[in-house]
């Protein structure tokens, strides 16, 4: 049996934070999107979504994509998944920095325009990823490997990254999801969630 024919790997518990993450990439569009909140309110929380996500795909182009990709030498069909991973990054990207411009002009309608491309050019994106490359991933990566790729991406946002996506995505999250999730993490960045990250995110993130 080779190693891309071994059995997959509880998907669950591989992407659980995954799943939280994009969960509230979902959340965060549809909020922005059927608000009544003021314009200052949804500048901050647009500032939120747009940080987190430009840093979630930056981190799986630099630390998750080229081990899979090393893994999947000889294998078209997965190389050319990973291909569109990125090509669907690349999409985004100005998409992104269209609202922004909208947003600093307080051209608002153009903004809901935008945000409505956005939702559904974002949403495809997560959807491909979830049904094709994640479980791929969890096929060709080891859990140490996988783990190791989670470390990278940690160290590369650090502790000034941590402080706002954890509270961020699991701000909506069920009390079983935000329970596993913190559980992963060490006794240290539990507390600083506890007494430092979730505070301050609620002062920094207006409600919707």
């Amino acid at each position: 049996m080779t190693e891309h024919d071994a059995p997959t790997r509880d998907r669950d518990h591989d992407w659980l934070l995954m799943d939280a993450l994009h969960d509230a990439f979902r959340r965060d569009l549809d909020q922005l999107l059927n608000t009544t909140a003021d314009h200052a309110a949804i500048r901050a929380r647009w500032q939120i979504f747009r940080g987190q996500l430009h840093f979630h795909h930056a981190a799986e182009d630099t630390a998750m994509w080229p081990p899979v990709r090393a893994k999947l030498a000889g294998d078209p069909a997965g190389l050319a998944l990973l291909d569109e991973m990125q090509a669907e990054h690349a999409q985004i990207d100005p998409v992104l920095a269209a609202v922004d411009e909208a947003l600093s002009i307080d051209a608002w309608d153009r903004a809901d325009g935008l945000l409505h491309h956005l939702q559904a050019t974002l949403t495809r994106h997560l959807a491909h990823e979830e049904a094709e490359a994640l479980p791929l991933i969890s096929k060709v990566l080891t859990g140490g490997e996988l783990r190791h790729v989670c470390r990278a991406i940690a160290r590369e946002g650090g502790l000034r990254q941590a402080a706002i996506m954890f509270p961020w995505a699991l701000a909506d999250a069920s009390s079983d999801t935000r329970q596993q999730v913190l559980a992963r993490l060490p006794a240290s960045a539990r507390l600083l969630y506890r007494t430092r990250w979730l505070p301050s995110y609620r002062r920094r993130a207006p409600a919707l």
